[in-house]
């Protein structure tokens, strides 16, 4: 499956066409310098290839540091996996219509091959030109190799070898199966990119639970807190994940609840699921609050190596206390997820048995206006354009759906918008039934 992808950020973009031209620029002037030919006279050529070289290693400079801050120079780290392979499929395979060994993603964009060409030229080749052009510049900063012929020589040798590099670049660009595509995808940042299903859904739910007002975690079979997101962080009135990773669960209870927690955790550890487990938590800074506990065994093959869930917490629904414990314990979270066109792309069994239909097929690939009766439509049109347009986030808003069987339900809405890269291609979030509360207007 391919999926447009945005892969090439903006800066990386302005970087990589930025040095290709300076690169460029200081071949042509240089060779000149050499007396290769005449195009712009000495003089000019040394002027202008010593104003070409300090642009080139600014650059230079801001490159790594950008690399360092947003991680992107693990894509050059070179690796022997697959590398014999990517060299049979360029010197034979490619000739007889052989699959490409590797497929290119946005946390993986370069080949074996290709990392250890990047590799190479970043930390052997550019290194010697700007040093070798340091020296040829500044003599006097080794007075030792004062008149010796070694520097030229290296920078000659250098520019050689860029231009063997620039060669080598374009033919390799020139085997993609659409190399206008990969040069287009330099320009916009966008590409089509091989996609795993699996992995596209396990990343959209992945999302949703970061930026859901529900709070996740995750606890080992000793009880050491492995993941926590935002949401749980909040209400538990911790500042940083970083304080409650890799501590036991003991910390979210008073000394007499822990008890209950304890007996809990063991139950699902033996296989058991509860949902909807009222509770009193203990916040990090000796405060109290209630919340809704959820707890599931995780599972690696078939052992037991931990537990997850949410909890969601009941005082932020003010309204609708009392009666909400009971609504929460007997509910399960709807998740969807809708495109930038408005056509349902995803979603799970708890909102299919909201909503009453029976199977995904029945409601994939409609517009979400079938969720809605023409009285409450204009409602969710807006909150739609505004997640889309705005990048609003909705937290808790009472909804009143229209089921596949023409009758109708109320629930509690959260709204996030869906990214790739910079853009906003749709919208998704949890739905929580709230039917059975008569005085909750929608």
């Amino acid at each position: 499956m391919k999926k447009r992808t945005y892969i090439y950020k903006g800066f990386e973009r302005f970087w990589h066409w930025t040095q290709a031209l300076l690169i460029m620029f200081l071949a042509v002037t240089g060779f000149e310098i050499h007396a290769s030919y005449n195009l712009m006279g000495y003089e000019n050529a040394v002027n202008l290839h010593d104003i070409s070289a300090w642009m080139l290693l600014i650059l230079i400079v801001f490159a790594i540091f950008w690399h360092l801050a947003v991680g992107e120079w693990k894509q050059y780290v070179p690796s022997s996996k697959l590398v014999k392979e990517q060299i049979e499929y360029y010197i034979t395979g490619i000739f007889r219509g052989a699959p490409h060994p590797t497929k290119k993603t946005s946390y993986n964009k370069f080949n074996p091959l290709q990392r250890l060409t990047y590799f190479g030229f970043k930390a052997l080749i550019i290194p010697l030109m700007v040093f070798s052009g340091i020296l040829y510049m500044f003599p006097g900063l080794f007075p030792m190799l004062k008149g010796s012929s070694i520097i030229p020589v290296l920078h000659t040798l250098g520019a050689f070898v860029l231009i063997a590099f620039l060669i080598a670049h374009l033919y390799l660009l020139s085997t993609n199966h659409n190399a206008t595509e990969s040069i287009v995808a330099m320009i916009t940042g966008w590409e089509e990119l091989h996609v795993d299903p699996k992995e596209e859904h396990k990343k959209h739910m992945q999302k949703a639970v970061d930026k859901s007002i529900a709070g996740y975690y995750r606890v080992n079979k000793s009880g050491i807190f492995m993941d926590v997101n935002k949401a749980w962080l909040r209400m538990h009135k911790y500042a940083s994940s970083d304080e409650v990773l890799g501590k036991h669960f003991a910390i979210t209870r008073d000394a007499k609840d822990l008890k209950d927690l304890e007996d809990t955790f063991n139950r699902v550890l033996a296989g058991e699921t509860v949902i909807g487990k009222p509770v009193m938590r203990k916040c990090h800074d000796g405060s109290f609050g209630k919340h809704v506990l959820s707890m599931n065994p995780t599972l690696e093959g078939d052992v037991i190596t931990g537990v997850e869930g949410f909890i969601i917490d009941l005082p932020d629904v003010g309204a609708l206390q009392p009666q909400m414990d009971n609504i929460v314990r007997n509910s399960n979270a709807g998740y969807y997820r809708i495109d930038k066109n408005g056509y349902i792309v995803e979603v799970n069994d708890a909102w299919l048995a909201m909503y009453k239909c029976k199977d995904k097929e029945s409601i994939i690939g409609k517009h979400f206006s079938v969720t809605r009766d023409e009285k409450n439509l204009g409602r969710l049109n807006e909150i739609f354009n505004n997640v889309l347009k705005n990048g609003a986030t909705i937290t808790s808003e009472v909804a009143r759906r229209r089921c596949s069987d023409g009758s109708l339900g109320k629930h509690i809405l959260s709204a996030n918008p869906v990214y790739e890269g910079s853009e906003i291609i749709g919208m998704e979030g949890f739905i929580l039934d709230i039917s059975n509360l008569d005085d909750v207007k929608a």
